[in-house]
């Protein structure tokens, strides 16, 4: 398998912040995958898979734990069955390429999360979702693997998730495999795909490295709502800052560090919990 050495971490995290990691892995197989599960428990260092990072943020300085990327794990197949169409993608297929089988086979179900920029097996960790709909609502089955190394072939019915959250943010697990299941639309899904991605680039800052929604939203409102009413729009820290389009998304204005972002999230938070008396829960994963 490839192993890379002194890694630039902000490359595997769309926002762009973090040091270096002293090794990333690059499985091409169970084997590998494995393999490495039994390293980071044989060396008490954390397994920690990587994909495209779009809620992922890194911390300054070296990092020595076992980061697994999946860049060589994009296998994707295609069928049709009893009307329906199921799409095998392993993890490190990527949302553009699933969105190209959904504009050229006109299919419905994924057009919500078509501009969410993700890899298959980070979205089925965390259960992304934009507009109302979630992944988890087209997952079929989930191919994964417990710390160790024993390889479950999971229905959706047997899995345990919810809003941002999953039974594989629990403990060392690695997400294989996903089965998605869409159908044939009577309605032009590239023309739909089209409005969800205006109304996205309208309301939401991608012109700028982000980590997409930083905070989850809370039971009955919304984390953005909070932040803004709390002054947190447009608000920064020098390089680093909550959008002034959209005050759920922190940004990159230049060389942003991870320790000024840090000091962004802590004011925030302490802000939220004095004025409004909720907890913010982040949905951004901090890698220290």
């Amino acid at each position: 398998m490839k192993i890379l050495e002194d890694v630039e971490l902000k490359h595997f995290s769309t926002i762009k912040i973090g040091g270096k990691a002293k090794k990333v892995y690059m499985p091409e197989n169970l084997d590998d995958i494995r393999f490495l599960i039994e390293k980071s428990l044989n060396e008490n260092k954390k397994f920690i898979p990587i994909g495209v990072g779009s809620n992922t943020i890194f911390k300054d300085g070296k990092l020595d734990h076992i980061f697994v990327s999946t860049k060589f794990l994009k296998k994707l197949e295609f069928s049709f069955e009893n009307g329906s169409c199921f799409i095998d993608a392993q993890a490190g297929v990527s949302f553009k390429q699933i969105l190209a089988l959904v504009e050229k086979f006109n299919l419905k179900g994924f057009e919500n999360l078509s501009g969410i920029p993700a890899s298959v097996g980070g979205a089925v960790y965390m259960n992304a979702g934009a507009f109302g709909s979630e992944i988890f609502d087209i997952v079929e089955e989930v191919h994964w693997l417990d710390k160790k190394g024993q390889l479950f072939e999971d229905k959706k019915e047997n899995i345990e998730y919810s809003y941002r959250k999953t039974q594989f943010q629990k403990d060392v697990s690695f997400i294989y495999k996903v089965r998605l299941r869409l159908s044939p639309s009577k309605t032009d899904i590239k023309s739909v795909i089209k409005q969800h991605l205006l109304k996205r680039k309208k309301a939401q800052p991608l012109n700028l490295p982000t980590s997409g929604s930083t905070y989850k939203n809370p039971s009955n409102d919304y984390a953005g709502r909070l932040l803004e009413e709390a002054g947190y729009k447009g608000k920064r820290v020098n390089d680093i800052g909550f959008s002034e389009k959209h005050a759920n998304f922190l940004v990159n204005y230049g060389n942003a560090e991870f320790k000024d972002l840090m000091k962004l999230l802590e004011s925030a938070e302490r802000d939220i919990e004095k004025e409004f008396n909720i907890k913010l829960e982040r949905e951004i994963k901090i890698v220290e």
